[in-house]
């Protein structure tokens, strides 16, 4: 081989060195470039401070403040019905009419008896006054006239029957009309017209023919244990113990309550005390009979450090935040939580007032991931699932 053809040689190796050289910087670069371009973006929240009321919370049931049973005092044929079942119903509306007719006659009966007996009260009453100057000036006897004031006395006790009688009556007939007693909400009818009613087995067997529940304002038992019972107290001495009722669905019934009634002994077998709250219910949307969350406020904590619920994750070592850095990268933060409300978490050791918190794309980053961050505004956070309070302290009953 000649000298021209080894420099030939030498001359195409290096170049395609030189070419695989620059390929492998070009691809180098390019990933480079594409790992900075690719860094995950994270929504984060700012820790914040605010005032954040303490709760106890306990499971209670809803009782109706009163309620009244609709029976008939009087028997005889259910004539009418002036509701409709489940309808609303004002003190004093006609609710249900027994035919009056047997209890018209009565009275009328009654009456009439009166009236004779009236008249023969008056009639005996002329007689002593007729007899009266006889007897003084003894043209009859003294036994003669005594007889005729006796006949007034027992005249007179005949007209106080009658006129209790008439009471009855009108009693009786009375209760031919039945009226709401109070305000509420009427249940299902038990009776429907037509049917024979009232009582036939002496005082004491009535028929029922509905209810009505006051449903404005509405109790709420429930049963602190002893353990809560000394905090409890001590707030109640220092003014009114207001009471919050969660729904089922977890809503908040939007009128809070206040504490009226606490047992006077501890129940030994289960070491709780009964409790009750009286909570408005204007828009009748709670019921008697119903379970719910009951959330008694003790005091409040001021300047408590807050994050949103939904940046606190937890694993097998317990709970923590990731906190993103100001060189972007993340760290994981152990802390010790308190108290939710309104979905803020309260922090008690961890982090501090300031710090950027991932409430958004904990999935896409590890502990040491460098991120692009977007800070959440307050109406971001504000439009986030809402999780009812759950209290530092919680109690089933």
């Amino acid at each position: 081989m000649g000298k021209n053809e080894c420099r030939t040689l030498s001359v195409a190796r290096y170049a395609v060195i030189m070419y695989l050289t620059s390929t492998l910087f070009l691809i180098v670069g390019c990933d480079r470039k594409q790992e900075q371009a690719v860094l995950p973006v994270v929504t984060v929240a700012k820790v914040t401070q605010m005032t954040v009321p303490i709760y106890l919370n306990y499971v209670g049931t809803t009782l109706s403040v009163r309620s009244v049973d609709i029976v008939a005092r009087v028997e005889g044929f259910l004539w009418e019905r002036h509701f409709v079942d489940g309808a609303d119903v004002k003190e004093g509306d006609l609710l249900f009419v027994i035919d009056p007719r047997q209890y018209q006659a009565s009275l009328d009966n009654a009456r009439g008896q009166l009236a004779k007996d009236e008249a023969a009260l008056a009639y005996a009453r002329e007689q002593v006054e007729r007899y009266r100057p006889l007897a003084e000036k003894q043209f009859i006897t003294r036994d003669a006239f005594d007889q005729y004031v006796t006949k007034v006395k027992e005249a007179e006790a005949v007209v106080e029957a009658d006129r209790a009688a008439v009471k009855l009556a009108e009693l009786n007939l009375s209760y031919c009309r039945m009226y709401a007693p109070s305000d509420g909400r009427i249940g299902q009818r038990q009776v429907d017209v037509g049917n024979v009613v009232g009582s036939t087995q002496g005082f004491g067997q009535t028929t029922g023919l509905a209810n009505i529940v006051q449903l404005d304002p509405i109790y709420v038992y429930f049963s602190p244990t002893e353990r809560d019972l000394p905090e409890i107290l001590r707030k109640r001495n220092e003014g009114d113990l207001l009471v919050t009722v969660i729904l089922p669905d977890e809503s908040i019934h939007p009128y809070q309550g206040k504490v009226d009634f606490i047992d006077n002994t501890v129940d030994s077998t289960t070491a709780t005390i009964t409790m009750r709250g009286v909570v408005p219910n204007p828009e009748k949307t709670l019921l008697p009979g119903q379970y719910a969350k009951v959330r008694v406020l003790l005091t409040t904590e001021p300047n408590a450090i807050v994050v949103p619920e939904q940046a606190v994750s937890e694993d097998q070592d317990g709970l923590y935040v990731l906190v993103v850095g100001q060189d972007n990268k993340v760290e994981n933060r152990r802390v010790v939580v308190g108290t939710t409300y309104n979905g803020m978490r309260v922090i008690e050791d961890g982090v501090k007032p300031g710090e950027l918190v991932i409430m958004e794309g904990l999935q896409k980053v590890k502990p040491g991931s460098l991120v692009q961050t977007k800070l959440a505004s307050s109406e971001d956070i504000s439009k986030r699932p809402v999780v009812s309070p759950s209290p530092s302290k919680e109690v089933s009953n």
